[in-house]
This record gives structure tokens, sequence and C-alpha cells, in this order.
């Protein structure tokens, strides 16, 4: 009874956090990126999108992730998540998050950049003690 119920309100959750509007607009990002890599994919942009909403898309994904989150939360945990993704601040929460997400990728990858030749510094020395080892 309880998965039966957990997954009934993880399913209200993804619904809560408009989940299917969210993997519509990863999809259109993919599909967008893929074009700007190989700009011949233009001319057969609704079949890459196609594709990927097929494989990616919400209606392929979506019972995978209410089990995902069945199987994380209880009955009672599900129903607070979904309370507060109700309020005026869990919808804001919602608004903001992609661009959070992006946010700290730009921070993360500047960071990480800022620090590239430190990295390569140090694959080069690894490289070169396997190399000497082997001898």
């Amino acid at each position: 009874m309880e998965e039966n119920t957990s997954l009934s309100l993880a399913n209200e959750l993804l619904k809560t956090m408009h989940m299917e509007k969210t993997y519509e607009g990863m999809i259109a990002n993919i599909t967008q990126i893929q074009i700007q890599r190989n700009q011949k994919l233009k001319m057969i942009e609704p079949t890459i999108h196609a594709f990927f909403d097929k494989y990616m898309g919400w209606e392929a994904l979506k019972d995978d992730m209410a089990t995902m989150y069945a199987k994380r939360y209880s009955s009672e945990e599900l129903a607070e998540v979904i309370a507060f993704y109700k309020t005026e601040v869990g919808q804001k929460t919602l608004a903001f998050m992609p661009e959070i997400a992006i946010k700290g990728t730009e921070i993360a990858q500047k960071k990480l950049s800022a620090h590239i030749g430190e990295l390569k510094e140090m694959v080069e020395a690894e490289m070169k003690k396997l190399v000497e080892d082997k001898k």
C-alpha cells in the first residue's frame, strides 16, 4: 500500500514541479546544442527534436522519475515536499531552478578554466611517472 501511495504522491510531486514543461525545455535545448555543433542538422531539426523527445522526453521518462522519487521518499516526505512546492516560495524556487543550475555550471566552469593549466601539469606528471614505472 505504501508503495502505491508513494508512487501516486511522486507523480503528484512531478506535476507540481512542472516537470513536463521542464523536460520540453530540456529537449529544445539539447536539440539546439546539436544544431550549433553541426549546422547541417538545422534542415532536419524536427527529426532531431523528435528523436530526443522519443528517448529523453517526459513521456519516455516520467514513470522512471516517479519511481525514483517514490523509492527515495516516504509518503509523508513526499506530501511535505508537495506542500512546499505548492506555496508561493516553492513556485518561486521552481521558477529559478533552471537559472540557478545554469549559473552554477557557469561558475564551476569559470573556476575550472582558471586552473586548467594545473590539471594539464598534473596529468602530464602522472603520465610521465607511469611511463617511467614501466621501464
